[in-house]
């Protein structure tokens, strides 16, 4: 090996264990904000309805107390084509058309069971991309609330580093 390698690679080590720390210290809530969404504010309002609707609140925090739907959004926007993000808002927006169609009032008029009605309804549906856009929001919606801080501290009962390190023991 020569030498110019091996002390280049040792300075590139040496600079990402000292940045890793603080990269990773800086995600938290402010970082997370959305800065580009996809979505106008008609489409936001129906996502965290329909989130809402997916996870209601009870005697514990619901997808609309975690903010659950800027994950999804946060989701859409960074992670997925462009196609697909389409797909997702013509989904929101033909949400939002159906619950004017089946109940005559915008989707944030509608209670409880006409919103898990129009839920069920996205799910059995014989339209294949309303089927998808279910299935995807879905997805993206457990998989932000079951790995949410909350639902892992308190009902998983998850620790980042479990036991204690005793490191001065007498053998």
């Amino acid at each position: 090996m020569e030498r110019r390698t091996a002390i280049k690679n040792v300075l590139f080590a040496a600079a990402g264990i000292i940045t890793l720390p603080a990269w990773g210290n800086s995600w938290n809530s402010h970082s997370l904000q959305i800065t580009n969404s996809v979505f106008n504010a008609n489409q936001v309002q129906t996502l965290e309805i329909l989130v809402d609707s997916l996870i209601p609140s009870s005697s514990i925090l619901g997808a609309k107390d975690l903010e659950i739907s800027i994950f999804v959004d946060k989701m859409i926007t960074d992670c997925y084509e462009k196609s697909e993000q389409n797909n997702f808002i013509t989904g929101l927006e033909n949400a939002a058309k159906l619950a004017n169609e089946t109940y005559r009032k915008d989707l944030i008029l509608c209670d409880k069971t006409q919103r898990n009605d129009l839920l069920i309804k996205l799910s059995t549906s014989n339209d294949s991309q309303q089927k998808d856009f279910f299935t995807l929001l879905k997805s993206l919606t457990v998989l932000a609330y079951t790995t949410s801080e909350y639902v892992l501290t308190k009902h998983y009962n998850y620790v980042m580093a479990p036991g204690h390190y005793y490191g001065c023991v007498n053998v």
